[in-house]
């Protein structure tokens, strides 16, 4: 019983205190917000993996030889337009199964505010509160857009460093290519190892996949945040005087 007051959403927070509730409801609910999204955090892992190859392997070069080659820029965009759309239409589509998978989590919010407890859904898309889900937690968070943004600047300080550690790899094997690239077009190549495109591939799915639920747990933060700002209004209207 003791436990469950904790966890109550509605009850006014420090920023500490929002914080580290979310963060214990986050790890609590681990398992049952994996088994809720890990398919479609598979497909968002694919689309950045092979974009992410793309980068390192064909999108790096073009954008160096735009760089050094400012007057034949156009020439050089039209000579790669398939591959630039290509990208461009992975990148949004990339987008809109990130926002899916934020909706889940909105909808798996939900449930939790209403029972005060996460329940691992039976079957996909067994209701169809994801998008309604999410547009009540943006309507939430712009309606305390100050509360809001103080959490999301604290949250960052506490995800950033662990998004950075979890994208070193990726970091690492962008510098290479920019200078192997860098070295091609100053006719002075450095070599990259004929696996490149699997080790890219490999990478970027990893450090995708990682990302998703590194970066989800602010959507928790954000959870909590609503809370606290939804009692402290209720609090300030009822100390006001009631004047008939």
């Amino acid at each position: 019983m003791e436990k469950i007051q904790e966890d109550i959403l509605m009850k006014a927070r420090s920023y500490r205190g929002i914080i580290t509730s979310a963060l214990r409801l986050y790890t609590a609910s681990f398992r049952k917000i994996f088994k809720a999204t890990w398919l479609f955090t598979l497909v968002y892992s694919l689309i950045v993996s092979v974009l992410g190859t793309w980068l390192t392997t064909k999108l790096l070069p073009v954008v160096l030889q735009i760089i050094a080659l400012p007057q034949y820029k156009w020439l050089i965009v039209k000579e790669h337009t398939t591959l630039l759309c290509a990208s461009l239409v992975l990148f949004i589509l990339g987008i809109m199964v990130l926002l899916l998978i934020f909706g889940i989590i909105a909808g798996k919010l939900k449930e939790h505010k209403d029972t005060n407890i996460i329940a691992t859904p039976l079957r996909w898309f067994a209701k169809p509160i994801f998008w309604h889900s999410f547009r009540a937690m943006l309507k939430a968070a712009g309606r305390h857009w100050l509360l809001t943004l103080g959490i999301l600047l604290v949250g960052l300080v506490v995800v950033v460093p662990i998004c950075l550690f979890a994208c070193l790899p990726v970091i690492i094997l962008t510098v290479a290519a920019i200078q192997a690239h860098i070295g091609t077009l100053m006719s002075d190549p450095f070599a990259m190892p004929s696996y490149i495109d699997w080790l890219a591939a490999g990478t970027w799915f990893l450090a995708a996949f990682l990302q998703v639920y590194i970066l989800t747990s602010l959507l928790f933060i954000g959870y909590y945040a609503y809370g606290s700002a939804e009692t402290q209004k209720k609090e300030r209207e009822q100390q006001k005087p009631n004047i008939q």
